[in-house]
């Protein structure tokens, strides 16, 4: 299976993915295991000792950590810890991790070797702290790193927002963005001024209104009208009938266009016999695509070692059933280093490797580039549930979560067990590829939940073992086309009405967007 692991369809700002790329080339073909607190991702060996036990085992994905549960990376491994709120700890190779105390009121963790990078969530009502042997790092939302030597001495990075630092004689300072600082036996050394690592690219505008072409607010008719016009110059082109999660007989159709020189344009149809449903995604490049079109969408994942020579700049995409829509779009788009940009919430340990056709785990000083977008906004049927617009920026210039020139509009939070119970929660049915995410605003008034499924011809549900012991691409792709994705959309404005899109994978792997 895929290295990487995500713990929600959305991932934070900084890691804006169109959503549908996000959930099917990222993650939802594959489970996510989210608890209070637990192991979400790991590789390598990783071995966890139980508060009480005196025997180390092998770590498995999902594994709840509690206080005084301990965690111990080999020298090519890392684990990650992520929180009911989203916040997260990465283990970095060789590393030796304690949590001390997990409650509604504080988070104490230990560090007695090795290192960490932290992303705390900014909406955290409890304290944070990282204690290591000669110094301690209390925090409320930021991003950090942690490294501790063989003989304790201690570094502290900050990426964005505010932290205390203190040693072993109770002297303290506080460091900001971009400042780090050095702990040792004799006591805390001088704040000095971190590096800055991002790469910073020029924006282009979001294209023009369309013409005539399949979009929203649109009948059956009038999208099947428009589709027929785009295929004529369809550049990929797939379709079949299937049985879907619920019994029904879906028609699946589906191709990708150039809608010009630097654009792409991704087209889903599904019809049923009481319904239908489509979904369209549409890109903007940062230069003419070649004539192999492959060559380019290959790249929307990120790049390894060096900048892609093709990002987007722009997307937007729209899915219906011709009454209700979601809407999404994102502008200012630029690659980013996001392996050495200095922060800690970017980082990307795991990425598909073309030159081997596997998935490889990144070590700490290898590059990997992604686009990042400075505005985005995501709507159901009008009301905006999440978006952030970057103004008086420079030209090309990138965003930080803590920049006051970034307006944020985060209506729902996800929602984790224990704090909310299935159906209406974020989990993963035990034993088959069924991923449910849900998240709501304070009152529950407005929310919104995906049910996502690999499932078979006949409508199966696809189980882990299906994909088990898969590494290399050509192994996945093969086994990817013996099923297909599907993805039930409801939302609080949508009247009880849903959105219920079936998705072939071979055009996907046709086209280079799974590669």
């Amino acid at each position: 299976m895929r290295a990487e692991s995500l713990c929600a369809e959305r991932r934070s700002p900084r890691h804006a993915r169109p959503a549908f790329f996000g959930a099917l080339l990222a993650g939802l073909l594959f489970p996510r295991f989210c608890d209070a607190s637990a192991i979400t991702h790991t590789e390598g060996k990783v071995l966890f000792l139980k508060f009480g036990s005196y025997t180390w085992g092998q770590v498995v994905r999902g594994q709840v950590v509690g206080p005084g549960d301990r965690i111990k990376t080999a020298a090519s491994a890392r684990a990650t810890v992520t929180f009911d709120d989203d916040s997260r700890v990465e283990l970095s190779p060789s590393t030796s991790f304690t949590m001390r105390e997990a409650s509604e009121r504080a988070t104490e963790t230990r560090l007695d070797l090795g290192s960490l990078r932290a992303w705390i969530a900014k909406r955290r009502s409890r304290s944070f702290q990282v204690r290591t042997p000669t110094a301690v790092a209390a925090v409320r939302g930021t991003e950090f790193s942690v490294d501790v030597s063989a003989q304790g001495e201690t570094r502290v990075q900050m990426f964005g927002g505010l932290l205390a630092v203190s040693d072993n004689r109770g002297n303290e300072v506080l460091i900001k963005d971009n400042q780090r600082v050095e702990v040792t036996a004799e006591g805390i050394g001088r704040v000095t001024e971190a590096p800055q690592g991002a790469d910073q690219r020029g924006s282009r505008s979001a294209r023009e209104t369309a013409r005539r072409e399949v979009g929203l607010e649109m009948t059956k008719e009038e999208v099947q009208a428009a589709a027929a016009l785009e295929q004529k110059n369809a550049v990929y082109q797939e379709g079949k009938a299937l049985i879907d999660v619920n019994g029904k007989r879906v028609r699946v159709e589906e191709y990708i266009v150039r809608p010009a020189a630097d654009q792409f344009k991704l087209v889903v149809l599904n019809e049923r016999s009481d319904r239908f449903d489509y979904f369209f995604y549409h890109g903007t490049f940062n230069r003419a695509l070649p004539d192999d079109m492959s060559t380019a969408l290959r790249q929307v994942s990120g790049c390894i070692g060096a900048a892609c020579d093709y990002f987007l700049l722009s997307y937007d995409t729209g899915r219906s059933n011709t009454i209700d829509k979601v809407v999404e779009a994102a502008s200012g788009g630029h690659q980013v280093d996001v392996n050495h940009n200095g922060v800690a919430g970017d980082a990307v340990t795991a990425a598909f490797d073309p030159a081997t056709d596997r998935w490889v785990s990144l070590t700490a000083d290898q590059p990997f580039y992604q686009t990042l977008f400075n505005d985005y906004s995501i709507k159901f049927n009008d009301v905006t549930h999440q978006s952030w617009t970057a103004s008086g920026l420079a030209p090309g210039g990138d965003i930080q979560n803590t920049t006051t020139h970034v307006t944020y509009t985060d209506v729902t939070t996800v929602q984790y067990e224990p704090s909310c119970a299935p159906p209406n929660c974020t989990y993963t049915e035990e034993g088959v590829l069924h991923q449910v995410v849900y998240a709501e605003n304070a009152g529950g008034t407005i929310w919104e939940k995906y049910d996502n499924y690999i499932i078979s011809d006949e409508g199966k549900i696809a189980k882990l073992s299906d994909f088990a012991g898969i590494t290399s691409g050509a192994a996945y792709k093969t086994t990817l086309l013996n099923w297909n994705y599907q993805q039930i959309v409801t939302a609080s404005e949508f009247g009880g009405r849903k959105i219920d899109l079936v998705v072939e994978p071979k055009i996907f792997i046709k086209s280079g967007l799974i590669p």
